[in-house]
């Protein structure tokens, strides 16, 4: 097959995606298709290393995706591909220190972040509209503020996935005064829900998922305030967590369709009605102790004012000793309230 390809030249795309090149010896040919503009080897599980010399032969190369395979470095000359847009990498694979001369470069994704001048590295790719980044190794007080200064130069970013290695929180706060075309942001692990998160620099933002330590009654005040925002998953990591009652503002929310609140417990009456006017899926928790004489009543549980459900999913948590008479009346009130409701959503527990 090599022997054929290297015949070629005029080649353009190579996609040898799903190949099975796990024991293929060398890509040496690579060298002969100068007019590559794509090249895949996405989940080829090729073992071997990206030859420097033929690399370097493809100046017009655009696009080029290793995941999948077990390529474990970038070869240095990979910064001289200045037609480069789009980079795809396996998890883990390790990036030239030059990465800032890849100006070309809109869609980099499986990046790992390292050390500070990885971090510092990444502000200088000021095309960028894609960025999926890990964030591991030494994760120091520098390195946090080198990356949280980069994103603040990433002004065209549209897609932004932050990942944790080996989901220890990161500290992701910081001065980032404006993402104003982002419309896509994911944090697997953080601390707490950082500032720069707001409707003032996030103004096009249309799905938030993450994964935070701890989350804030004035945290979800911010969110809420997030006017393009569609799609909210906010996940408490390690122990559960119950939040004290607040009610949001009524305007909270205009244009979120489907919300998530996993393993930290609220109620629907947080959202007056006016907040949440095109809610269709909507999966919350509860602290069923909460209602044996406590906080709340099971009035707190009302779901009219949220006009537009189609589906309701309830974490039904259990924090202290709640009878069973207490889950009984709570499931109740909540099969009358989609019983009620003009859509008749759909009702499921966990």
């Amino acid at each position: 097959m090599t022997s054929q390809l290297s015949c070629c030249h005029l080649l353009r795309v190579l996609d040898l995606q799903g190949c099975s090149l796990e024991y293929h010896p060398s890509l040496w040919f690579l060298g002969n298709l100068f007019h590559l503009r794509y090249l895949s080897l996405a989940g080829s599980k090729y073992d071997g290393e990206l030859p420097p010399i033929e690399i370097g032969k493809l100046q017009f190369l655009q696009a080029l995706d290793i995941s999948g395979t077990e390529i474990e470095e970038l070869p240095s000359n990979i910064v001289e591909l200045r037609q480069l847009m789009s980079l795809h990498l396996e998890w883990g694979t390790r990036l030239t220190n030059r990465l800032r001369n890849l100006t070309s470069l809109e869609d980099l994704q499986g990046a790992g972040v390292d050390s500070a001048c990885t971090a510092e590295e990444l502000g200088h790719l000021t095309q960028l509209r894609i960025l999926k980044v890990k964030i591991e190794g030494r994760w120091d007080e520098r390195a946090r503020k080198a990356f949280v200064a980069s994103l603040a130069k990433l002004h065209r970013i549209q897609y932004l996935s932050i990942r944790t290695w080996d989901y220890v929180a990161a500290d992701l706060e910081g001065s980032v005064e404006s993402l104003s075309n982002l419309r896509y942001l994911y944090i697997d692990e953080t601390k707490s829900i950082p500032t720069w998160i707001s409707p003032a620099s996030l103004v096009l933002l249309s799905s938030l998922e993450i994964t935070v330590v701890q989350v804030r009654r004035e945290d979800i005040q911010v969110l809420g305030k997030l006017q393009a925002l569609r799609y909210l998953n906010i996940y408490i990591s390690g122990d559960k967590q119950v939040l004290e009652r607040f009610m949001v503002s009524p305007d909270a929310f205009p244009c979120v369709i489907k919300c998530t609140f996993t393993n930290f417990a609220t109620v629907p009456s947080m959202f007056p009605s006016g907040a949440m006017p095109r809610l269709e899926e909507f999966r919350f928790g509860i602290q069923l102790e909460d209602f044996s004489g406590g906080e709340f009543a099971l009035d707190d549980l009302a779901l009219g004012h949220l006009p537009s459900l189609q589906s309701v999913a309830v974490y039904l948590y259990r924090f202290g000793n709640a009878s069973e008479e207490v889950v009984r009346k709570v499931k109740e009130k909540l099969w009358h309230e989609a019983d009620v409701h003009p859509n008749h959503p759909e009702l499921r527990f966990y």
